[in-house]
């Protein structure tokens, strides 16, 4: 036997109910949302009402979606009464009407209605009621072999875009690993499901949410293959290293070394007394002196090559200088500094020799950068602004 559903509304219950709880009651949604959990159809739609002053645009709804009205003028205070008895009689005469009905939608929360539900369960009915919850009697809703909360027909609130947004990063997650490619429809409905359906299904027509897909260039591409498109995690951009860390690797490059600053310190005044006390020391036999006394491992080659680069530095800015030998390991290295602050001379000049080098380079020139690279701090940047501004003048004197 076909499900034919007689649908029974109780107006005022719904729309005062409704307009209480700042809700807006929509008559298609609850027949549709009936067709849908029944899978059967709605043969009968009666409404009924004790107030003749109701919503004219919502009895004009009602009209429009098949409904048959019946009104009760008030007597008294009997006006709620009279129309509740209206719809008892008029729900039992279809028992005995030769219109089979298997089911019955009875739209109220008014337990006056537990003796219909009642009778109508008797004979074999299937009842579903369909209420609102802060006026729902439990009796009511206990007797009903299945009951509906209106609120939860309500289409959920749409997404914001950046509730939709964070969505769509947890579905492509889930869907794709490393360079893979989805079907934007398989995108969709992974949204729909992980969002319970708040990402509405009816929300995005297959051509719109290729248009949301676009507004996310930076998460996703999209590719055309024939007439279905695809989605593809985009790439993550190279990220590229801070100023200061450039500076460093180009000066690496110019075999100009930074070498950190608390070692430099160190090797730089070693360095000095070392060549104080020896004269005609040769390279090699130098970073042999140094390297002994400030061993970092166990052979030694990691601080050997820090030293190595501290007397090229040395020698780049007129720390030292070497004399002639067959190669540099066997050149002998000379102080090229005198007087009472040979140390403090040195560090300055390494320093200005530094700054020169990074002047040169193609990278932009910042000071705080360049303290950053010389000596991993940026309150270092007075100093050096100092120490260029000395450069400076000196070179515009020579000029001159």
């Amino acid at each position: 036997m076909a499900n034919d559903i007689a649908v029974f509304l109780d107006l005022d219950n719904m729309v005062i109910g409704a307009r209480d709880a700042n809700i807006n009651f929509d008559i298609n949604l609850l027949i549709n949302q009936v067709k849908q959990r029944t899978g059967g159809r709605v043969v009968l739609r009666r409404a009924y009402s004790g107030n003749l002053r109701q919503d004219q645009k919502l009895m004009k709804e009602l009209a429009t979606a098949g409904f048959t009205m019946q009104a009760a003028v008030p007597l008294n205070n009997f006006g709620k009464n009279l129309i509740d008895m209206y719809l008892v009689v008029d729900s039992m005469d279809t028992l005995v009407d030769g219109q089979e009905y298997s089911t019955y939608v009875l739209v109220t929360g008014d337990r006056d209605f537990v003796p219909l539900i009642h009778a109508l369960r008797r004979r074999g009915k299937h009842v579903i009621g369909v209420g609102l919850k802060h006026t729902t009697s439990e009796s009511l809703m206990g007797l009903c072999d299945e009951y509906i909360y209106y609120e939860e027909m309500l289409p959920a609130p749409p997404l914001s875009d950046g509730e939709a947004e964070k969505l769509l990063v947890i579905a492509i997650d889930g869907l794709l690993a490393g360079d893979e490619r989805v079907r934007a429809s398989i995108v969709k409905e992974r949204m729909i499901e992980l969002s319970n359906g708040q990402f509405g299904r009816f929300q995005y027509s297959d051509t719109s949410f290729t248009k949301f897909l676009g507004r996310y260039p930076g998460r996703i591409t999209l590719e055309k293959d024939g007439t279905t498109t695809y989605v593809r995690r985009t790439a993550a951009p190279a990220v590229q290293p801070e100023l200061y860390r450039r500076y460093r690797s180009a000066l690496k490059k110019q075999k100009l070394r930074v070498v950190p600053p608390r070692v430099r310190l160190v090797l730089l005044k070693d360095m000095i007394a070392i060549l104080q006390r020896e004269d005609n020391l040769e390279w090699r036999d130098l970073i042999d002196r140094l390297a002994a006394a400030h061993p970092t491992d166990e052979d030694g080659e990691a601080s050997r090559n820090l030293i190595n680069a501290l007397i090229v530095l040395a020698r780049r800015a007129g720390v030292v200088r070497t004399l002639k030998g067959k190669t540099l390991a066997t050149a002998p290295v000379l102080l090229a500094l005198e007087g009472p602050k040979i140390f403090q001379e040195s560090v300055i000049r390494c320093d200005t020799a530094y700054l020169e080098a990074i002047r040169t380079l193609s990278e932009p020139f910042d000071v705080k950068e360049s303290a950053l690279a010389i000596y991993d701090n940026a309150d270092y940047a007075p100093y050096l602004q100092q120490l260029l501004n000395r450069l400076d003048s000196a070179n515009q004197t020579g000029s001159d």
